[in-house]
């Protein structure tokens, strides 16, 4: 069988790179952190939060990048919160928002209504005009546990979407064959995710990305007030920011290890092609 590279156009030992930039909707400082990135032409893809209060914003700016929707269904900060955008009592903490560990959210989470609010937010980033071209989760919420990922793997299939799911290698930890049962759907994904979280080990993953599809999870942000009062690790997302949108120094790194960058387009394309 061939492997995706092969599927994707290129030879076996290719090696393909999406850089994701995974907090778009999630503040002001994000939004235009990931667009900063994009734009720059280092960054090749990015994730949606759309139940965030600045997922509105990140419509607004939207010129036709290449953007997937990241199903939230926790709010990890703090004193910062956002809840679902439907009916939905199970997927409430006492503070009134989503659930802040993806523990909290499996041991409370109806599957009924995990479905209806995954479904919504993707129904309502393509009524804002996004082409959506993969679906991602939150804290690997949808991924980790059997019943959430049917959830997952339905809704790949009903809008023939790929997903982002952890590496192959990850599956004796979580139980189950994830990726086997996304692949007898006819759903595509990255070979692998990496998701570095300060700029050091971030310029040191992108010189070192092997052979196959590696998708690259960033979290470019702008320093301001808000996302320092937000979150205590906002420098690291600033760094990163930073370090991407050096539009001329990654690119040629990229090309010295032979590197090619890629959007989710090509593997929904490519899916596309698959079943049809």
């Amino acid at each position: 069988m061939a492997t995706l590279v092969e599927r994707l156009g290129y030879t076996a030992d290719a090696r393909l790179l999406i850089i994701t930039c995974e907090n778009l909707g999630c503040a002001h400082a994000t939004n235009v952190g990931a667009y900063d990135v994009l734009r720059a032409g280092v960054g090749t893809s990015a994730s949606l939060m759309v139940p965030c209060p600045w997922a509105r914003e990140a419509a607004a700016a939207y010129r036709g990048e290449d953007v997937g929707v990241n199903l939230t269904l926790n709010a990890p900060f703090e004193r910062y919160r956002w809840g679902p955008i439907t009916l939905a009592p199970s997927l409430l903490d006492g503070d009134g928002g989503f659930p802040r560990t993806a523990n909290d959210l499996w041991d409370h989470a109806d599957t009924d209504e995990v479905r209806r609010e995954c479904r919504a937010q993707i129904e309502r980033a393509i009524l804002w005009g996004f082409d959506v071209n993969h679906l991602g989760t939150q804290l690997d919420a949808l991924n980790a546990r059997p019943e959430f990922f049917d959830v997952y793997l339905e809704l790949a299939t009903e809008f023939e979407l790929p997903l982002r799911l952890q590496s192959g290698d990850s599956e004796p930890a979580y139980g189950f064959p994830f990726r086997r049962r996304a692949a007898e759907h006819g759903v595509l994904s990255p070979d692998r995710v990496l998701r570095p979280r300060t700029a050091e080990v971030l310029e040191q993953a992108l010189a070192e990305i092997e052979p196959g599809v590696t998708e690259l999870v960033v979290n470019p942000a702008i320093e301001t007030p808000e996302l320092r009062a937000a979150y205590p690790g906002w420098n690291d997302w600033a760094s990163q920011h930073e370090l991407l949108v050096d539009a001329a120094s990654i690119p040629k790194l990229l090309e010295r290890t032979g590197v090619t960058r890629i959007g989710y387009r090509a593997l929904r394309d490519a899916q596309t092609a698959s079943r049809a």
